[in-house]
């Protein structure tokens, strides 16, 4: 499904389920919940890492380098199956930087650990 661009906004930010259960049970299936539970936990530190560790700099970053960040980081997060995370790094990617972007960056860091807290409820 293809959402048009305009889509990637905060108000349907909440509307994103936080995980794709379908996937994360196919993931679980095939790789095992173990070697998913490494992949999923590989994925935050490297998150947080780039996002929260260092502040990302808006006014000194180029925009595209600021998007293809916020690209390979939705991409990660959808390969296994953190809808709400790869969302709000889309509103990152699709947005241009502005005052927006600061929410979009507080969102993810929310986002990020409730989709941390649900991975740990798994083990």
């Amino acid at each position: 499904m293809h959402m048009g661009e305009h889509n990637y906004n905060e108000a349907n930010l909440d509307q994103q389920d936080l995980i794709d259960l379908d996937q994360w049970g196919r993931l679980s299936r095939e790789l095992g919940l173990d070697t998913l539970l490494e992949f999923a936990t590989e994925f935050f530190e490297e998150t947080r890492e780039q996002w929260v560790d260092q502040q990302v700099d808006l006014h000194s970053m180029p925009e595209k380098a600021f998007q293809s960040l916020a690209h390979r980081s939705a991409g990660a997060a959808g390969t296994i199956g953190f809808m709400r995370l790869r969302f709000v790094f889309l509103c990152m990617e699709h947005n241009p930087i502005g005052d927006a972007t600061q929410r979009y960056m507080q969102h993810m860091r929310m986002v990020l650990e409730d989709t941390e807290r649900w991975v740990a409820s798994q083990h």
